[in-house]
């Protein structure tokens, strides 16, 4: 027995009806999203990733939009990998970076690094101010800012030109690191300040607070760090004058003369520039004086005269001694009561503390 199963005509239409209506919902849909900009991939998904992708329709930028690459363009150079690690910042160019200003240093600091992470003094990231007080001196000050008394002096002009002045009440500039603080003159670049100072190019152009982006184009006035750098410190060795009872002791500026109050002449000169004799005779001491005169030279020169030479750095020979006029005796320093380096420069006649300068040609030159 055979079971015969026929289709009516009503249900194949049916069917028809079905399927014609799936092709025109698939054709609509792709016909909606062909106007929309979608890919097939963005309706199917890929085979890596099934998130389907969002489009965001493009916005035309404000009029004053400035592109990111321009407004990006000055990137901070990175740290000196021998003082800390490598940091980049990207300033806006409306930004103006000096020494004194804290725009770029403030971006590295922030990550909440207990110490600055390049070369510094007592933790500072950028130039200080300091007022003198009433008792200050070079060294007082250098002490309290970790610093040296050239640094002290090679940041303001004033000390350099003459170091025994310090009034109270003067604004010193405190460095961030130990060095100089330069001015840069008409035609200089980078590589001459580097090679003026003994310090390479990277340790200028590296360094954060000074704020230089390549090519380092300097202007004339602008000041920058110069992070261990050095000014030369040897003067020329003061005239002969053998036609003078005392030869100058070093190659200075005088800045006290003789008077009631003081009965010497100070000589203002470079921290470590070596001090002559002012005449032939024997070392009759050579050390360190309790008076306030610090680490001191004294000469007999047999006559009755003696020289005497204070607030040194270091001697260079010991008692007993003979020297020449013109022989290297000491360094200049700032040690004992002083205010700064110089040569408190003493002649004395039978004990009697006489006025140098009436002994001495009126210039070391």
């Amino acid at each position: 027995m055979s079971l015969n199963i026929s289709i009516t005509p009503r249900r194949r239409n049916r069917r028809r009806f079905l399927l014609f209506l799936v092709i025109a919902v698939l054709t609509t849909g792709f016909m909606v999203a062909r106007q929309r900009g979608w890919a097939m991939a963005d309706i199917w998904g890929d085979s890596e990733d099934s998130t389907a992708s969002i489009v965001v329709e493009p916005v035309e930028p404000p009029p004053d939009h400035q592109p990111a690459a321009e407004s990006a363009a000055r990137t901070a150079p990175q740290v000196s990998s021998e003082s800390a690690q490598p940091a980049a910042v990207v300033l806006s160019s409306s930004q103006i970076v000096t020494p004194e200003s804290d725009a770029y240093t403030a971006e590295l600091y922030a990550s909440g690094e207990e110490t600055v992470p390049w070369p510094n003094a007592g933790g500072r990231t950028q130039l200080e101010s300091y007022t003198v007080q009433e008792g200050d001196t070079l060294w007082s000050i250098a002490a309290r800012f970790e610093l040296d008394i050239d640094t002290l002096r090679w940041s303001n002009p004033e000390l350099e030109r003459n170091p025994d002045v310090l009034p109270v009440g003067t604004e010193l500039r405190i460095m961030p690191v130990l060095g100089v603080y330069h001015t840069v003159a008409a035609g200089e670049a980078v590589e001459n300040i580097a090679a003026e100072y003994g310090v390479s190019v990277a340790d200028i152009t590296d360094y954060p607070p000074n704020g230089l982006f390549a090519p380092y184009r300097l202007q004339p006035g602008q000041e920058i760090i110069v992070p261990y750098g050095s000014k030369n410190a040897v003067l020329p060795p003061p005239a002969p004058a053998a036609e003078f009872p005392l030869a100058w002791p070093v190659a200075g500026i005088v800045t006290q003369k003789f008077h009631a109050d003081h009965l010497a002449l100070d000589i203002g000169a470079p921290y470590g520039s070596t001090i002559y004799a002012a005449e032939a005779g024997t070392v009759k001491y050579a050390g360190w004086l309790e008076t306030g005169y610090g680490n001191s030279v004294i000469i007999d020169h047999g006559d009755g005269r003696e020289t005497w030479y204070n607030h040194l750095k270091g001697t260079l020979l010991q008692a007993g001694g003979y020297v020449e006029r013109g022989m290297p005796i000491a360094e200049v320093g700032s040690t004992g009561h002083s205010t700064g380096p110089h040569v408190h420069f003493e002649l004395r006649v039978d004990g009697e503390r006489v006025n140098p300068a009436e002994y001495l040609p009126s210039s070391p030159r």
